[in-house]
Parts: C-alpha cells; structure tokens; sequence
C-alpha cells in the first residue's frame, strides 16, 4: 500500500501540466458529475440553470491519464468520487459538455440523453462559451447519429400544428406508449392513431424549447420500452431520430433568431451549424429567419443583426450560394408575401444603401453577389448592380 502511494505521488509531480476534469472519465462517470452540478429551477419557460459549487465529482486519479491502467484498481482501493468544493462550476460544466459527444458515439439512448441535458444549457446557461459548447455538441452527435437535416429545415418555416392537434396527439402517445396498453384495448385502430400522434409530436415543429426538450425523453422511454413488437420499436425509433433532429435545429433556429448583443458569438456558432448540417439549401431558410419585418426598418440592415460579425457572416454565407438556392426567397408562416427575401436581393440591396465609404458591410456584399451571380471579374462600382436589381423587380 505505502508503494501504491508512492507511485501516486511521483505521477502526480510528474503530471504538473495538468488536464482537463472530463479526462478519461467514461459516459457514466461523466452524467454523473453533470447531475450532481447542473441543477434546473422553475417552471415552463421561466425556467433556469444553476451550477452547485461543491458536488460529487471523480477523485483525480480517475482523471489522469498515467492512471489509465490502474484506475479500477485506484477506485476501488481509495473510491471513485468524494464531495469536493468546485472552484469555477461553469467551466468544470463546460469542459464534461465538450467530452460528451465522443463518450455517446452513435449509440442512440446514450445520445439522445446527452442532447437532452446540452440542450439545457444551451438554452439556460448565461455563458456564452458554455452555450456554444453545447450546441457545437449536440451537432456533433446529430452528424454521428447521421440524422436527416432535409425534414427539420423544412419544418422550420411551416406553421406549428395547432395546439387542439397537438394535444390530441399527446393523448394517444399517452394512452398507446407501451407501459399504458393492455390486452385487448391496443386495436388497429389505437394503433394507427398512435402511429400518427408519434409522426405528429416528432416532426413538429414544436416552438417552446422546454416542449422539445421533453419530447426527446419521452420517445426515448417509449422506445427503450418497445420490446414485443418490432414494427412498433422501429416505428419508435424512427421517431426518436425525428425528435432529436428537430430539438437540435429548434435550438440553432432560436440562437439565430436572437438579437442581444451579448450572444453575437453564439449566433455566429449556430449559423455556421445550420450552414454545415443543411448544406446551401439552409441559408435562404436562415436568412428568412434572421430577417426582422419590413415594415418600420429603412433599410435593409436594419432588418438584421446590428453586430457587425454577425452582418458580414451572413453576407459571406449568401454569397456561396448559386442558381436557384440564391434567388429562392423562403416566406415564413405568418409573414406578408413582401417580407421574403432571396439572398441575392439581401446582398443587392445592402450593396445599393451601404454607400458610406467606411461601410463595413458594401465591399463584402458587392464580392459575394458577383460571385452568385457568376461575373467573370469583380467589378466595385454599384452601377452594374443597380442596373441588374432594376432589371430583377421588372421580371418578377
């Protein structure tokens, strides 16, 4: 034991570099250090997020990698964890988020659970460093999962179900989930509502983040505990798939759509996610959601983002795009017919009022719609731009 000891010792001067507190711990060592820390407080959408300063947490051992070899051993002889006081929570939280995606890998209830519980903290934490953590990560999982991107983009602009559908839908969900049917009762009938109410409650789009998060561990408690009939548990399993992809699409949608100042980093994370999960087709979509009403705003920048790099992000996204991504103006529910705009008309029209010479936003726009549009060479005078902009309203 004294030689134990000593070895513990030497590793530990040896080791003065340190590491991060999320190092060789495993999924369930990892959870459980999240639970014992992140506390979730209020109710609905008052909800918020509190980080305990003395939890139970892995012994360092258990951390370090030169113990990797004996770390059952260290465990078991001297104990895995112990009350300890945390000296900066957020980023002992942040650092367990970032080590979560690899620990899930593709397995499905590990994932779903991980996105559930970084989905809180991408909507509660006020850390902008830890809110971008956890949205970097629940993309990470939905690319390892290979989720569909196609379904929850087009969802996005749709209109929610109603909220009569909506709840009728929970109420099949709640009366044909497994741990509900008895004999007898589950007919063909119940069963094809049920199937609905599933396909209703996974596509969405469900616009309250506290109702998706909810969602994800319902399906995965409805699908864990599908075990007799294998229509149904793949039935369940699609579903799942569909839930996560819409919660996770739901939270890069909100960050984008957000206006403070303070989360101009966090909006710059969740419109390079949605560009990267959706491909091209996500930007005419994105720039839609980004984009405040016209009325009122005088020009089109005002329509926008005030923070510069956020402006010049989505001039930049805009301008990858070519054909019919670029000129497809995306209308959402519940806006008037003139408020949809194609991103090559974002970037005309920014050319066409960014005529300050110290304008940040005018250069950059006039490079990105010369590239949409194809033109052999860039030409910096708004002429040609004015010309084709003049000669686009006549045509449609």
């Amino acid at each position: 034991m004294a030689t134990l000891r000593r070895v513990m010792v030497t590793a530990v001067l040896l080791s003065t570099a340190g590491c991060s507190v999320a190092d060789n711990l495993t999924y369930p060592e990892i959870t459980g250090e999240l639970d014992g820390i992140v506390t979730v407080q209020g109710e609905g959408l008052d909800r918020r997020i509190e980080y305990a300063d003395r939890a139970r947490v892995s012994m360092w051992y258990m951390r370090w990698s030169v113990f990797v070899p004996i770390r059952q051993l260290l465990g078991f002889t001297f104990g895995r964890t112990s009350m300890q006081d945390i000296e900066n929570p957020s980023e002992h939280v942040r650092a367990l988020v970032l080590a979560l995606p690899d620990r899930a890998g593709s397995d499905l209830a590990r994932a779903s659970d991980s996105v559930a519980r970084m989905l809180w903290i991408a909507e509660l934490d006020p850390s902008p460093r830890n809110r971008i953590a956890a949205l970097d990560g629940c993309c990470t999982l939905f690319e390892q999962l290979q989720l569909d991107a196609a379904e929850p983009l087009a969802a996005a602009v749709e209109p929610s179900p109603e909220p009569a559908r909506l709840e009728a839908a929970r109420a099949a969900v709640r009366a044909g989930r497994p741990a509900a049917r008895r004999d007898g009762e589950f007919t063909p009938a119940v069963r094809e509502a049920y199937l609905e109410a599933l396909e209703i409650l996974a596509r969405g789009p469900l616009r309250q983040w506290p109702n998706r998060i909810a969602l994800i561990g319902d399906l995965l408690q409805i699908w864990l505990h599908e075990r007799t009939d294998a229509a149904l548990r793949e039935e369940s399993r699609r579903a799942l798939r569909q839930g996560l992809a819409q919660a996770v699409f739901g939270a890069l949608i909100r960050a984008v759509e957000g206006r403070d100042a303070r989360d101009a980093q966090v909006r710059l994370c969740a419109m390079q996610q949605l560009r990267r999960l959706g491909g091209t087709r996500a930007v005419p979509v994105m720039l839609a959601l980004m984009a405040a009403p016209s009325s009122g705003a005088k020009t089109i920048s005002d329509r926008f983002d005030q923070d510069s790099l956020v402006q010049l992000r989505l001039i930049h996204l805009c301008g990858q795009l070519r054909g019919k991504d670029a000129t497809t103006a995306i209308r959402l529910a519940g806006r008037e017919e003139w408020d949809a705009l194609a991103p090559v008309d974002f970037l005309a029209q920014t050319v066409l009022t960014e005529r300050s010479y110290y304008s940040k936003l005018r250069v950059p726009a006039l490079t990105a719609l010369s590239l949409s549009l194809g033109r052999s060479r860039l030409d910096y005078e708004t002429a040609w731009v004015e010309e084709w902009y003049r000669e686009r309203q006549r045509g449609s």
